[in-house]
């Protein structure tokens, strides 16, 4: 899935901030020794999780170099998101056979969130906790690829908003739709501090290659569109 996600990469690359810094890796890839921190974040983990975790902090650390950030620790909270060094934000996803990083200046965003997920239908049983009918019919594709595209949306944008408000809420929170543009957004419908409820934040979405591509950015002004 890896070199599938590079060729996604590649369609995506003209839309990608010049300011953010990706990098991928392979989770089934032997990866290089974790830093102390890191180890005891997922000493007790499964296999795979300490697989799909290792691989994100080599993403992670690739893509840090970008800012002369070499061999930094990337430690996990505990609420399990990743530490950044000061004056960088970023944002780490990954499936069983791909891990994609990104990361910034604070200076250039105040916040970023990025979600990857196959593109396959989602299980149908889940959709009613994910999206409304009228955010399937936001988009053109069936039922329930396009269920599974919000889901990815809405992941991404969690991700994104949770690194300002600490806040733990479900899908049904945002909603999403379009703006008067055309363009893809995530709309915050109860106020959840910092934001207020009509907040929007905007999307970027890339599908191919079997999978689904997901960033939000935040500027570093006020986020509504």
């Amino acid at each position: 899935m890896v070199q599938d996600l590079k060729r996604l990469l590649d369609v995506a690359r003209a839309d990608l901030p010049s300011w953010l810094s990706v990098a991928v890796s392979d989770p089934r890839d032997p990866q290089s020794p974790l830093f102390p921190v890191e180890e005891a974040a997922i000493a007790r983990a499964i296999v795979a999780r300490r697989k799909e975790f290792s691989a994100g902090r080599v993403a992670a650390r690739s893509a840090l170099s970008a800012f002369d950030l070499v061999d930094i620790a990337v430690p996990m909270a505990e609420d399990r998101t990743p530490v950044w060094p000061a004056g960088i934000i970023g944002s780490i996803t990954h499936t069983d056979t791909a891990c994609v990083a990104v990361v910034a200046r604070n200076r250039d965003a105040r916040s970023v969130g990025i979600d990857l997920e196959p593109l396959t239908p989602l299980p149908p049983e889940t959709v009613t906790q994910v999206c409304s009918l009228s955010e399937l019919q936001c988009l053109p594709d069936a039922p329930l690829i396009a269920a599974r595209r919000i889901f990815c949306a809405k992941e991404a944008a969690y991700k994104a908003q949770y690194a300002l408000s600490n806040t733990l809420f479900d899908f049904k929170m945002l909603t999403y739709g379009h703006n008067s543009r055309g363009a893809p957004h995530l709309r915050f419908d109860k106020p959840v501090p910092p934001f207020i409820r009509g907040d929007r934040l905007a999307l970027r979405q890339w599908t191919g290659f079997g999978l689904i591509l997901s960033l939000v950015t935040l500027p570093v002004l006020h986020d509504a569109l």
